[in-house]
């Protein structure tokens, strides 16, 4: 990693954090705090454990199941489950594809550990086969123990691999070429969310009632003026339990907002999804309740319409607290922000409708850096946010547009790398201020 990449995030970051680590490759993706204090980090098929809160970490060593014998796949979000055990979502690409010539990937398990995640069960089926469903956050685990996780699929084509990756007209000036900004701004696909729930543990799932169901609205996507706005996607939810049998679900959308649904029955039936007040640009948010006080933590990318519409839509990582489940939110401070510590911690939420990148935006400054893609873990009195992080000659394309650089670090063209900031969880409440 070069060293200039990495001066330039610790600049971006809170000059509070404990640490501040930058990493070329993945560190641990999910991370849960073991009973004698240390951390328990996973990533695909790796362990390691942390004594200091996530600073350094053991080698990783192989997962492996209660017969020693090593799982393959990828282990990620960890939660602590109500009996003390440990669970954690599995998946394994073609696991059941092969005869359907890999045409449905991605089925999603969960696993058990009986003893701090030194060894796991065999997989316990979450969704349906062939559903290609993804499960991007953290569960949710209530106060009765049902352990809820929200889910999304995709239906459409990507269209990857256009001129700049992820399509011909996102593009910005950048020095004396073009570069790709925006995100999935410009594609053929839509996006649903719904949730699933164990009441064992995760060894039995259920998808929320009316999933799959025609006419019985399982799914949760936007519908605008009784559809005569339009159906608009949601993605990448991030869940968590607000008070007894009530839940919240955040989804990203690319309406300036997120949008958000509420169950009132543990995560049977869910609410159609309704604007938040959270301004955003399109990427997901990580959220997580804050034990002993019940409060919600929030962490995403903040945006107004004018950054998104000239490709600057990643470029700040705010926080806020909500102390009534969601009602209402209370701004806090920039966890990452490449205007500084004084960048401004509050958006005004837009009017709903489609924001993206124009087709052309404007000159992008040469320091220009995105993070992007939070998690959030609570290790002891600490927020331990991890994020990817790129700087934007990573996306360098040639003048015309039609072919993006070498991007291997040996080429020189850009860096990119993997972020993890340990902040006391003091700090997000001492800069507490209401939105508006």
């Amino acid at each position: 990693m070069a060293a200039d990449f990495e001066e330039r995030i610790r600049e971006c970051v809170p000059s509070e954090a404990v640490y501040v680590n930058v990493e070329a490759s993945r560190g641990p993706r999910s991370m849960l705090e073991l009973g004698d204090g240390s951390l328990l980090g996973v990533r695909g098929a790796g362990r390691s454990v942390s004594g200091d809160g996530g600073r350094t970490w053991t080698e990783p060593a192989p997962l492996v199941q209660a017969d020693g014998s090593e799982m393959g796949g990828a282990l990620r979000h960890l939660t602590r489950l109500k009996s003390g055990r440990i669970g954690a979502f599995w998946s394994a690409p073609g696991r059941e594809s092969e005869s359907r010539g890999q045409q449905y990937q991605q089925t999603e398990w969960f696993r058990l550990s009986e003893d701090e995640g030194r060894t796991w069960s065999e997989p316990f089926r979450m969704s349906e086969p062939y559903n290609n469903a993804v499960i991007h956050n953290e569960a949710a685990v209530t106060g009765s123990g049902r352990v809820v996780a929200a889910a999304y699929t995709l239906v459409g084509k990507t269209l990857r691999g256009g001129s700049l990756g992820i399509g011909p007209t996102t593009r910005a000036l950048f020095g004396e070429q073009v570069a790709r900004v925006g995100a999935h701004g410009y594609e053929h696909f839509f996006t649903y969310c719904w949730a699933y729930y164990s009441d064992d543990e995760g060894r039995t799932w259920s998808a929320n009632e009316g999933k799959g169901k025609w006419g019985a609205g399982g799914e949760l996507f936007v519908t605008l003026d009784f559809s005569a706005g339009g159906h608009w996607r949601c993605n990448e939810p991030a869940i968590a339990e607000v008070s007894p049998d009530h839940l919240l679900m955040l989804m990203r959308t690319p309406l300036g907002r997120f949008y958000q649904s509420w169950s009132a029955d543990n995560g049977a039936t869910w609410s159609h999804p309704e604007p938040s007040s959270l301004a955003t640009a399109l990427a997901p948010a990580a959220m997580t309740r804050i034990p002993g006080t019940g409060h919600l933590l929030v962490v995403w990318n903040q945006a107004s319409p004018d950054e998104i519409e000239k490709g600057l839509q990643r470029h700040r990582l705010s926080a806020a607290v909500s102390k009534d489940g969601g009602a209402t939110w209370l701004r806090s401070g920039n966890v990452f922000s490449v205007y500084g510590e004084h960048d401004r911690t509050y958006v005004e939420p837009p009017p709903i409708r489609n924001y993206r990148a124009t087709e052309l935006s404007p000159r992008l400054p040469l320091n220009d850096i995105q993070g992007t893609y939070p998690f959030i873990s609570l290790w002891k009195d600490h927020v331990i946010v991890r994020f990817g992080c790129s700087d934007r000659a990573y996306y360098a394309a040639d003048r015309m547009g039609t072919r993006r650089y070498d991007q291997r670090p040996e080429s020189g063209r850009g860096h990119s790398g993997y972020v993890q900031i340990a902040l006391p969880l003091t700090w997000f409440y001492e800069r507490l201020t209401r939105f508006g």
